[in-house]
């Protein structure tokens, strides 16, 4: 299957998901990240905002506040992420999601980068299609999660050039 098709198999998902199916996924990979030793070790987190119904890791930021925590910006068809001690620092930005405002320092040394996935294929995410974390990561080093929902994960489609591995798939 194509990836237009699977994203719309993805939202259609989300669409019909319950909110107690939701809330048992965010505990689950909540409980597994919390015990894992390369977010343990870390200290630079990369993290996003969740739209839709992707898997909110947000709690991690008050659960671990040692650690810094680093979310993506957009600007143009460049992402880059920026330290945030508290979302209330996040401002509204495209695709319904919210960013570190400008004057945020751009930080290119992440030790561990929690990445949302519409869906997976082996250790490929599929995203929204637009390739802005597939472009980052060509360019900048740190260990990949991706982050999806078990009904989503590992459903066959064509991986192109481009595409960049996650190092592991939650």
């Amino acid at each position: 299957m194509d990836k237009k098709a699977l994203r719309k198999q993805a939202f259609a998902y989300f669409k019909e998901m319950s909110d107690e199916v939701y809330l048992a996924r965010t505990k689950e990979v909540l409980e597994f990240i919390m015990n894992d030793e390369k977010f343990l070790n870390a200290q630079k987190v990369g993290i996003y905002y969740p739209i839709h119904k992707e898997i909110n890791l947000l709690i991690l930021m008050e659960l671990f506040p040692e650690k810094a925590f680093f979310f993506p910006r957009l600007e143009g068809h460049t992402l880059s992420f920026r330290q945030v001690k508290n979302i209330d620092e996040l401002e509204p930005s495209k695709f319904n999601t919210r960013q570190p405002k400008r004057h945020h320092p751009i930080e290119t040394d992440i030790d561990l980068y929690f990445v949302p996935c519409l869906l997976t294929y082996e250790n490929y995410r599929i995203g929204h299609g637009k390739g802005y974390y597939d472009y980052y990561f060509k360019d900048h080093e740190g260990y990949k999660v991706g982050i999806v929902h078990k009904a989503l994960k590992n459903i066959y489609t064509f991986i192109g050039p481009h595409d960049v591995a996650m190092d592991y798939i939650i």
